[in-house]
């Protein structure tokens, strides 16, 4: 018997309806595994105790009950489960409340584009006893770049009216709390933050958790709520259509040193953590906290004394618990090959606090501001000629008048700066200007640094935009 072959229509058909079993069965496997995470959270719900829940509309795998328990004081069930519609919240809500355990709070985090007020509303009034603490969603800029016209649209819609609507809700402020983050470029727009378009990294769970209070601007508020709703209509617009060609700085390694504007912060929303998110260059930060370049009596050791253990590879000189001691160690245990080199040197606020000397006739006088930071320039140059320096100036600070009060050897805070852009004339360095280019003033200080001194996440990625522009070449 002869078999006629198939005809390319009967073999398209074929292969088309295998593509169709194929795709049917994901759907049907993804459908199980998501059903399966729901009965465990149900069995969870009934089984464990608690007196916090967080239900969210979005991954949230990176939140940590323990951050919950250490910074809250709260027992946390977390659900596993990625809630797909509202209607789902309130089913969770209905096995929580009739579990026996009293909950006392409850975060949401609700997707605009899938919550009905009305229905939120009617949730908070069956639960009064609960005090609902909303986190609204926070995607990050390739999200939105990556929607098709309409999507976006309709979904920039959702949010801005959620926002402006919210104000007029019944439980409004009264047993219910929004924060709103999706507006921040320092979060969005860098990559570094995220594992996914819609799941940030742990450190930024961290941080996200920490900042949803009362206590920061993140709140929204009555007064807020419509400028929230602009600010992130005009931020997405940005990124998506007019978003900011950054360099490709993967062939080059940056060494900070500096003291807690830079050893302070050690993840994505570091200085060196930005300039990394956004270039690809590889970074160490052996910025060390409470440091000054200077050498005084009650210091074990300063900024040239770290210049100097970083390039011998003695890390006993070092504090072991300090970032400048991990940063130094993450160094030498790898060096970068074929990598240019640059090197960040950020001091000055501590050198004015602390009342040290700006300068003395020794022009290597590691007891003085000028002399600390002109050894340090002249070691890198002797051990590393062909790298590249930055000169980072103090930024402004609220605290002692603005840094117009004179300190104890008689200098104000300006005269820290003009060392620094003195010294980068002299030696032919490059210079950061945060003083001058931040725009930080005594009126403003309150969007940008944290407790009158340290930079924010905000002016941490405007810093370290303003480093990558001068690395490139362009104006800060």
């Amino acid at each position: 018997m002869t078999v006629k072959p198939k005809s390319k229509k009967t073999a398209a058909v074929v292969i088309a309806f295998g593509l169709l079993l194929l795709g049917a069965g994901a759907c049907f496997l993804t459908s199980l595994w998501k059903t399966r995470d729901q009965r465990e959270d149900y069995r969870q719900i009934s089984s464990l105790t608690y007196d916090s829940v967080f239900l969210s509309m979005y991954p949230v795998d990176t939140f940590e009950e323990e951050d919950f328990a250490y910074f809250r004081a709260m027992t946390l069930f977390k659900a596993s489960y990625c809630i797909p519609e509202f209607s789902v919240v309130e089913q969770y809500m209905e096995r929580i409340m009739a579990s026996g355990n009293q909950v006392t709070t409850a975060y949401l985090g609700l997707l605009p584009h899938k919550t009905d007020l009305d229905s939120l509303q009617a949730l908070m009034e069956r639960y009064p006893s609960v005090t609902f603490e909303i986190i609204l969603p926070y995607p990050s800029s390739e999200y939105w770049a990556g929607l098709s016209e309409s999507r976006y649209e309709q979904e920039k819609k959702a949010y801005c009216d959620f926002l402006t609507a919210l104000p007029d809700m019944p439980s409004f402020d009264v047993n219910a709390s929004f924060y709103f983050f999706a507006s921040q470029e320092w979060l969005i727009a860098n990559p570094s933050n995220y594992e996914e378009e819609w799941l940030v990294t742990a450190p930024i769970a961290r941080t996200i958790m920490t900042y949803s209070d009362r206590a920061h601007e993140n709140l929204i508020t009555r007064e807020n709520a419509p400028a929230l709703a602009r600010a992130l209509e005009d931020l997405i617009q940005k990124l998506r259509y007019q978003p900011e060609d950054y360099p490709d700085l993967s062939d080059t390694c940056i060494v900070f040193f500096g003291d807690s504007i830079i050893g302070n912060y050690i993840d994505s929303t570091s200085i060196p953590g930005v300039v990394a998110g956004l270039t690809g260059a590889e970074v160490f930060n052996c910025g060390y906290g409470g440091n000054s370049a200077a050498l005084g009596p009650d210091l074990l050791i300063s900024l040239p004394g770290i210049v100097d253990a970083f390039f011998q590879g003695d890390l006993t000189v070092l504090p072991e618990d300090t970032q400048v001691y991990r940063g130094t160690a993450a160094y030498l245990s790898n060096p970068p090959q074929d990598k240019k080199l640059c090197f960040v040197i950020h001091y000055g606020f501590n050198d004015y606090a602390g009342g040290f000397p700006l300068s003395s006739e020794d022009p290597l006088d590691t007891g003085t501001y000028c002399g600390a930071l002109r050894r340090a320039v002249e070691t890198i140059r002797s051990q590393a000629p062909d790298a590249r320096i930055i000169l980072s100036s103090p930024l402004f600070t609220a605290q002692f008048q603005g840094g117009a009060e004179p300190n104890s050897s008689g200098h104000v805070l300006a005269d820290y700066v003009q060392i620094v852009r003195s010294l980068s004339e002299e030696l032919s360095t490059d210079l950061l200007d945060n003083y001058q280019n931040l725009g930080i003033n005594s009126e403003n200080h309150g969007l940008y640094l944290l407790d009158q001194v340290h930079p924010n996440a905000a002016c941490r990625y405007l810093m370290g935009k303003n480093l990558i522009r001068l690395i490139e070449g362009r104006e800060q």
